[in-house]
């Protein structure tokens, strides 16, 4: 098992799917802080949706586009980020506003990615 599912990771994971934003988050930050992209992946839903935080667009967005610009093919994590940013775009959210251009962008860039809803 690599650092990018670590077992912080995966534990961070399991809170996520019971719903405890709260633990999921103190699991999450310092892998983040630590450059694990899956994690930063997570966090940015976290802020994107406003579990367990206030919801932050420009935080969501800002931590979407670092794991986005790695060009990460494991789990097709580059992808899943540039899709993220383009629903970001799509519904907007507090500190973003809706941007139909950028979202076409983005979900461009995550086919390329090699994600396709």
């Amino acid at each position: 098992m690599d650092d990018f599912d670590s077992p912080s990771m995966l534990e961070a994971v399991e809170e996520l799917e019971r719903k405890d934003y709260l633990s999921a988050l103190a699991l999450l930050l310092p892998l983040a802080d630590a450059g694990n992209p899956k994690a930063l992946c997570n966090l940015a839903n976290l802020y994107h949706f406003g579990w367990g935080v206030e919801a932050d667009g420009k935080k969501a967005a800002e931590l979407y586009r670092k794991v986005a610009s790695q060009n990460i093919r494991q789990q097709h994590l580059s992808g899943i980020a540039y899709q993220n940013l383009a629903t970001l775009y799509i519904i907007g959210a507090p500190g973003v506003e809706p941007d139909c251009e950028k979202a076409a962008q983005y979900r461009k860039l995550a086919i390329e990615a090699g994600f396709d809803m």
